[in-house]
């Protein structure tokens, strides 16, 4: 009986799932392509590349939307078992609270470990690709690509930019190599130089300078200036992507970053890179204190108040989550918090309360 009891619990908490989370995607997907309807009009994007473009988005949706939906999941289907009576005829029949709920907090278990790897795999290959498609496919920018690992590299026209250290504001750089390329593609130039300050939009003022040329059949030409103006791209675009780019890494591949770094990452930088390595974990994992933290409320109200009420209770806990998350995730940036904590502060006071209305109920 428990076995079969185990497979409809299970059954109708995943059928609840998966409609809400379609539900949050396709109103996600069709947000966004209002918002973006005006450039694919500009643009004259074909209807495939749109659908591919939203296609590839799905993981990072599923991936968003994970903790509301499993929170809104778990409270809808308990609480149309506690006003149907179905929680009464099983306590009746001698099965316990925890037997009741023990297929959702496997499910939840389940489920959380997908969203890891969703967000571990899918997500980052999926969001560079949507990228690649939004500038290159459809608003059809010249192909210049920034790549983020041990160093950031920036292509524009017929120069590759090398830079160690990006400024917050980015306006300063740390560290920076420019090669100069003919049209064949064969580097005649390399600058490199200890410093880069914005002087205007597209000039800098670069110090400590070696400058060499290279030339078929001729001895290197090197150059040295204390100070030397030159042009490149503003560079606030860059460190944006940057930091966009630390946050769409996997949990594996910033660590890595973070550990070969280290010593040339800023404090505030780090403080900011550890609050997201850990989030990488923490976030995920919520599902199951979410699943916590929603029997009790749907057990406890259920007879009264309905999905209506659910769906308030839902939007309540969501809120209360973003703010607490938000706020901890601030103080650790600020490195007012340790990292780990930061990330895991929400979690745990809301693991604390669920556990607590948890167990005042009737076992």
């Amino acid at each position: 009986m428990i076995k079969i009891l185990d497979r409809y619990i299970g059954r109708e908490f995943l059928k609840h799932f998966f409609f809400i989370t379609a539900v949050f995607v396709l109103f996600f997907v069709i947000a966004d392509f209002f918002d973006h309807a005006d450039i694919f009009l500009r643009y004259h994007t074909p209807f495939l590349v749109i659908l591919k473009y939203y296609g590839l988005s799905l993981p990072w949706y599923f991936y968003q939307t994970f903790l509301f939906t499993i929170l809104v999941a778990t409270l809808i289907t308990f609480t149309i078992f506690s006003k149907n009576q179905e929680i009464m005829a099983m306590r009746v029949h001698g099965v316990n609270l925890w037997a009741t709920v023990r297929p959702v907090f496997l499910l939840a278990v389940i489920l959380s470990t997908l969203a890891f790897f969703d967000g571990e795999f899918l997500v980052p290959i999926t969001q560079r690709q949507t990228a690649q498609i939004y500038s290159i496919q459809i608003k059809k920018e010249k192909k210049s690509e920034f790549y983020f690992g041990e160093r950031k590299w920036l292509r524009w026209g017929n120069k590759i930019y090398n830079f160690q250290r990006v400024g917050a504001d980015g306006k300063t750089i740390k560290g920076i190599t420019i090669f100069i390329m003919n049209k064949n593609f064969y580097v005649t130039e390399r600058i490199d130089a200890l410093r880069a300050t914005q002087i205007s939009p597209q000039k800098w003022l670069l110090t400590d300078v070696m400058w060499r040329t290279f030339e078929k059949g001729k001895p290197i030409v090197t150059f040295r200036y204390p100070k030397r103006v030159f042009r490149f791209p503003n560079l606030s675009k860059v460190s944006k992507e940057a930091e966009k780019q630390t946050k769409q890494m996997s949990f594996t591949r910033l660590k890595d970053y973070i550990q070969k770094n280290r010593a040339q990452i800023s404090e505030k930088t780090l403080n900011r890179y550890l609050v997201d390595l850990y989030s990488k974990l923490a976030y995920p994992f919520g599902g199951i204190i979410m699943v916590l933290v929603a029997i009790p409320f749907a057990l406890k109200m259920g007879r009264w108040g309905g999905v209506s009420v659910s769906l308030g209770i839902a939007i309540g806990i969501g809120i209360l989550y973003i703010i607490l998350s938000s706020l901890f995730n601030s103080l650790g940036y600020a490195g007012l918090l340790n990292g780990f904590l930061a990330a895991w502060s929400v979690n745990i006071i809301f693991f604390l309360g669920g556990s607590l209305s948890f167990l005042s109920l009737p076992q």
